[in-house]
């Protein structure tokens, strides 16, 4: 039907709302909507080689709407091979003289089908007013928590918090065998595990996040689509603007002349912009 003019296409245009604090990194990186994880890692440890192999991953995401349910999964799969790589084989390893020591695919290890563990991607979805369709996102989110979820595994099964990655077996044991020499332990084995004890800032957390959840499903039955706070969990009133609760902040959303002279430059077909700026600040 559309041998003369080609496939039918269309496009479209989404302009988020106003958004900004004050927090370190407010400037850079902002988003309408945020996405969170949750991921449960199992890990088998090797106190006499310091070799670690992750057996299990539980991964939870919320994705907001899942447009596409197994893409979504093979992105929460994905994300995890590509985040054990990091925490337990991949480095790029620089001789003396600057020269990369490690430049092929033979030793720079990446994960193989062997070392990938099993991985049970669970979708949480939400419907984020902000996002198209009620979708977020599911690319760089899933792989993040992959990494702090082993390295507590790790913690957990025996008892040494190791910050420098990635987790070699050679770091492993050198960090055994510390811990054993601290401890006047002669058997690894006997290694004392740890105890989870919650902080003060983790119940402040929880908290935040429950008037967090509050404030997005009174969003979600509201026709209004007006700009709000996107930063209860940095302690901010959603219900108040940012420039009564910051000083020195300031809003505008008033065109500039070249975008009222060239409107065909992308995001100037709204006839608005917003601009945010500190006074002092150049």
């Amino acid at each position: 039907a559309q041998e003369d003019k080609g496939s039918l296409i269309a496009s479209g245009a989404y302009r988020s709302p106003p958004m900004g604090g004050v927090h370190k990194g407010a400037a850079a990186g902002l988003a309408p909507a945020y996405s969170f994880s949750a991921y449960v890692a199992e890990v088998d440890v090797d106190v006499e080689t310091g070799l670690i192999k992750c057996t299990n991953v539980w991964a939870a995401h919320d994705c907001g709407k899942a447009l596409n349910p197994l893409a979504v999964e093979g992105q929460i799969i994905g994300s995890c091979h590509m985040g054990l790589g990091q925490v337990l084989s991949e480095q790029m390893v620089y001789g003396r003289t600057g020269h990369l020591q490690n430049p092929n695919l033979l030793d720079y290890k990446i994960p193989s089908i062997h070392e990938m563990p099993h991985v049970t991607p669970i979708i949480i979805e939400s419907c984020d007013p902000e996002g198209p369709f009620g979708a977020k996102e599911a690319g760089e989110g899933p792989l993040l928590p992959i990494l702090p979820a082993v390295v507590n595994a790790v913690y957990d099964a025996i008892g040494i918090r190791i910050n420098d990655l990635p987790l070699t077996p050679d770091k492993v044991w050198a960090a055994i065998a510390k811990k054993m020499k601290l401890e006047g332990i002669e058997d690894a084995t006997g290694l004392p595990t740890p105890r989870l004890d919650f902080s003060a800032l983790q119940a402040k957390l929880v908290t935040r996040s429950e008037q967090h959840e509050l404030r997005d499903n009174r969003r979600q039955r509201s026709e209004d689509t007006d700009a709000y706070v996107n930063g209860v969990l940095f302690g901010f009133d959603p219900n108040i603007p940012l420039e009564d609760q910051v000083d020195g902040w300031k809003m505008s959303t008033k065109p500039t002349p070249e975008q009222l002279a060239e409107l065909g430059l992308a995001g100037s077909i709204w006839l608005k912009k917003e601009q945010r700026e500190m006074e002092g600040d150049n």
